[in-house]
């Protein structure tokens, strides 16, 4: 059986770099365990190359519908990605005559990080089935190896992060991590249209039955990534699913008005679009305001979507009417509710210092909805 070439790579911001086999035993970034980067490496390569390859070719299979042998493989690309602080990610590119096929694969070598990751893979499979939408990773494989577990998925190519960064006038604006490209500013237009796609997608993976919703994720960790193509067109896509459970917890006997809780659900999204990182790794920032219209604006758009909707509201009129009730001082009590949740974590100052502006501006902005 001929088996193909493997290579090596590292992702920089300057483009792909090849692996330094001088500083193969130096350990991956932010691993407490101290794991070297020829052990991250070697197991990668027995996880897609055991039991003759059959992970990686049922995932190829699976991808593009044809029977590919591995003799039909002529070389395979492991390259580092990234590191977080429960992955280790990394891409493989399957090089087939003419074409390239690529996955991602998520590696977690933490105890934490590898219960997170079972838990991850199930959560995928559930809400592929579930609503059967584009945005998150299809899972195709995932094992336990030389004590990490890897997770093998769907790759979102020409797709990159993108975080909030400090403009040449001193205020903030959205940069585009581009890897190999120089860096790029986006405008508050083409920010606009981030915002508004990730809050449409966690809006269409809400459950309006039993209170579901995606979470935690959050901007710093560059859990939503977007592709801008030549002529401007902006998709947004969700990397990973950590956990999606109902976010409010009542007793058996109790029933909880849908429209509340999606009321709810409303008012977290709103803080929670609002958070990152300068530049994903630095201080705690907060949005500017358009980002709130573009949640809300993602919101409504998401609600139209769902074809369930109607069978908890009788429209989204109806809904928007009730949202309009509420006072100012009705948000505010309702929001410092919402926020408890964050009490002892670090975005917990960040929301403080802007609550009170983010009420008003939530309020003014759905009393001026049309």
């Amino acid at each position: 059986m001929k088996k193909p070439s493997v290579r090596y790579l590292v992702a920089s911001p300057s483009g792909d770099v090849p692996v330094d086999t001088s500083r193969l035993d130096y350990p991956l970034e932010g691993d407490p365990l101290k794991t070297p980067y020829h052990f991250y490496f070697q197991s990668i390569h027995d996880f897609l190359t055991g039991n003759n390859f059959s992970r990686l070719l049922k995932a190829i299979n699976e991808r593009t519908g044809a029977d590919i042998h591995i003799n039909a493989i002529n070389e395979l690309i492991i390259r580092a990605e990234k590191h977080g602080a429960l992955y280790h990610p990394a891409s493989i590119e399957v090089l087939i005559a003419d074409k390239r096929i690529k996955f991602g694969i998520n590696v977690a070598v933490t105890e934490t990080g590898r219960e997170t990751l079972k838990r991850e893979f199930f959560f995928l499979k559930k809400l592929q089935e579930k609503f059967n939408l584009p945005y998150i990773p299809k899972a195709y494989y995932a094992d336990e190896l030389h004590s990490m577990f890897f997770l093998l998925e769907e790759w979102f190519e020409d797709y990159h992060e993108f975080h909030i960064s400090r403009a040449k006038n001193g205020g903030q604006q959205i940069k585009l991590w581009e890897y190999g490209k120089r860096e790029r500013f986006l405008s508050t237009q083409q920010s606009f249209e981030i915002y508004r796609q990730a809050s449409k997608i966690l809006t269409r993976y809400y459950d309006l039955n039993n209170f579901m919703l995606i979470y935690p994720w959050h901007h710093a960790a560059g859990d939503f990534i977007v592709k801008i193509s030549d002529n401007d067109q902006i998709d947004v896509r969700l990397t990973t699913v950590r956990c999606y459970e109902s976010f409010i917890v009542c007793d058996k006997d109790d029933m909880v008005n849908p429209a509340v809780a999606l009321f709810y659900f409303l008012l977290h999204l709103s803080i929670q679009m609002r958070l990152d990182r300068l530049d994903g790794v630095g201080d705690l920032v907060w949005a500017n305001d358009f980002c709130v219209d573009a949640t809300l604006k993602g919101f409504f758009q998401g609600l139209e979507l769902k074809a369930d909707f109607r069978d908890c509201y009788d429209s989204q009129a109806d809904f928007l009417k009730l949202l309009k009730s509420f006072s100012r001082d009705d948000l505010d009590i309702t929001l410092k509710s919402t926020i408890a949740q964050y009490a002892g974590t670090k975005d917990a100052l960040v929301i403080k210092k802007h609550l009170e502006g983010h009420i008003d501006k939530i309020y003014l902005t759905l009393q001026n909805c049309p």
